[in-house]
């Protein structure tokens, strides 16, 4: 696809680090939970007057939205495009570059978007992407596992590895129980919509809640019906370089991924 003066101009803004919706609210939470560098909740926003997609640049990251409610259009400079529906998800990895764009096409759309830092391995890995909606989705209620595995549910796909990453629907006053994973070190939660106590009793407040060992499980209570997303990880063990939608673990390696960015809008 040809990326135009005007894409070039949109996509300038850092969207990982500075979206009022962005609900990794500090530095401090962010060191915790890397390799989890932004949680973002969007909801219909004003179109461009072009009405064109917004497309934005990516690379070194692992990134997965989640349509709550609504409908919204993809594409990607893999040539992929279509329309994610109400529970479907999309799964974009950067790696050495991407341009990639999900836009609202019905009001009602509320979407949740996590992005991950890959490993130096992977960070300047050939880009794949993968749009899945609920007819394809495997779920065991209440919890869809995106990334990662959960009692015998696991995810379809194994990057990034050691990694889980869950939405979970919740009915008033139902319960749900997340174990630690034996090798992961931390977790943490956030509640896209309704109210819901964890452990200690006290309703989630906003932003990330995070969890830590010697913590073996959560409990989850859900005062209302609500959703809520919950991620957990090893401990990554790499610096965490942000730039204009490029997220490396060293200078070396963003430069590949801005040069990676630039080739991919030129294809």
């Amino acid at each position: 696809m040809n990326i135009s003066p005007k894409d070039l101009a949109r996509s300038t803004e850092d969207s990982y680090q500075q979206d009022k919706d962005n609900l990794i609210t500090s530095g401090t939470d962010l060191e915790k939970i890397k390799p989890f560098i932004s949680l973002k909740r969007f909801t219909v926003r004003v179109m461009s007057d072009d009405n064109r997609p917004r497309l934005v640049p990516a690379s070194g990251q692992a990134i997965i939205t989640y349509v709550i409610a609504g409908e919204a259009e993809y594409s990607d400079s893999t040539g992929k495009r279509g329309i994610l529906k109400k529970d479907g998800w999309s799964w974009v990895i950067a790696g050495s570059g991407i341009w990639h764009s999900i836009e609202p096409i019905t009001n009602d759309y509320v979407g949740v978007q996590v992005c991950i830092a890959l490993s130096p391995a992977l960070e300047n890995s050939s880009p794949q992407s993968a749009y899945i909606n609920p007819e394809f989705t495997t779920r065991a209620d209440p919890t869809q596992v995106l990334i990662g595995w959960y009692g015998k549910n696991r995810s379809q796909f194994a990057i990034p590895a050691l990694t889980n990453y869950f939405v979970i629907h919740l009915n008033a006053w139902q319960r749900w129980t997340y174990e630690f994973p034996l090798s992961h070190q931390f977790a943490w939660a956030a509640v896209v919509s309704g109210q819901v106590q964890a452990s200690a009793g006290k309703p989630l407040p906003g932003g990330v809640t995070v969890f830590s060992r010697p913590t073996e499980k959560i409990d989850f209570h859900a005062l209302t019906d609500s959703i809520l997303v919950l991620g957990s990880s090893l401990e990554f063990d790499h610096d965490v370089i942000i730039k204009n939608g490029s997220v490396h673990t060293s200078t070396e390696a963003l430069q590949l991924g801005l040069k990676g960015i630039s080739t991919a809008g030129k294809k």
